[in-house]
């Protein structure tokens, strides 16, 4: 995993407090380090640092529990967006 990885891992640890390794498959609200409130400021960060737009589909808890998952949806939306 590239630096997509390392900038949400920064913002989740800046955002949390969460100071242990995230490993991209652990569910980051069953585990307590993000709450619903931290999901929205993740959105925003995610659409703001890697320039794309999300849907209201993709506000889904698939899409942003985990690391793998957020980093599949910023794929998808790059992908959508290049046509």
């Amino acid at each position: 995993m590239g630096n997509e990885y390392k900038l949400l891992c920064e913002f989740i640890q800046r955002e949390s407090g969460y100071d242990g390794i995230l490993d991209p498959e652990s569910d980051l609200l069953d585990s307590n380090i993000l709450d619903s409130f931290s999901i929205v400021n993740l959105a925003v960060f995610v659409q703001e640092q890697f320039g794309i737009e999300l849907e209201p589909d993709d506000f889904a808890r698939a899409n942003l529990a985990t690391l793998s998952g957020i980093l599949a949806l910023i794929d998808r939306r790059r992908a959508a967006a290049a046509g």
